[in-house]
């Protein structure tokens, strides 16, 4: 599937405009911050939650006196503040990539019929999902690998880090949330998501031709 940013001037674009579905025509004439096709955007949020899932093999291996200050037996069963925000940043990711998904087998089953009422909405709901996900939830994610890898800097570290910002990213969060259970749950999502970016992106070769933009 060719992507419509491949070559903005080219002869994709102006099929687009002059004879293409209107998706694809609005899709060109609108402004988005994301401009990927759907297939391409439920990658990055598969690439992600993979991220996220690294995290527990990077708490793993915390120096011994943070691994004492989480109070767990295995890192992998604690939970501290910080794991909320992965969890938060995570399942944003996924439902957004559902999201994205939904829309992408709705297009799909539209095909070339879709109007211009109905392409409007969808590419509205597609730039809402994107922009959560992707930087709301993308944000969420990075700063949680972030601080877990702060932590490889001993306990000194993370107390100048409190005393310069006022919070301990790693007191226990008072849920029942462990580091493996957002782990695994990330890394399970980030598969489904790609599995189904991966169907949608052979569904619309098949079905919409190898130069529709899913």
């Amino acid at each position: 599937m060719s992507d419509s940013n491949d070559d903005p001037s080219g002869d994709h674009v102006t099929d687009a405009l002059m004879g293409g579905s209107a998706y694809e025509r609005l899709r060109f004439e609108r402004y988005s911050v994301f401009k990927q096709s759907i297939p391409q955007k439920m990658h990055f949020q598969s690439a992600l939650l993979f991220g996220l899932a690294a995290v527990l093999p990077v708490m793993a291996a915390l120096p011994a006196d943070v691994r004492e200050a989480l109070n767990a037996n295995e890192v992998a069963a604690a939970s501290p503040r910080v794991i909320l925000l992965g969890l938060l940043g995570g399942a944003l990711v996924f439902v957004c990539g559902i999201g994205l998904a939904t829309l992408g087998f709705a297009r799909l089953k539209l095909g070339s019929s879709i109007t211009e009422s109905q392409a409007e909405t969808m590419l509205n709901l597609e730039e809402v999902a994107s922009l959560l996900s992707l930087i709301i939830g993308g944000i969420s994610i990075v700063l949680t690998i972030c601080y877990a890898l702060m932590a490889h800097g001993g306990m000194g570290t993370i107390q100048a880090y409190v005393r310069t910002v006022g919070r301990d990213p790693y007191v226990a969060s008072g849920f029942d949330v462990s580091v493996v259970a957002v782990a695994a749950s990330a890394f399970v999502g980030g598969v489904a998501l790609f599995v189904l970016a991966q169907a949608i992106h052979l569904q619309f070769r098949l079905k919409l031709g190898a130069d529709a933009n899913a």
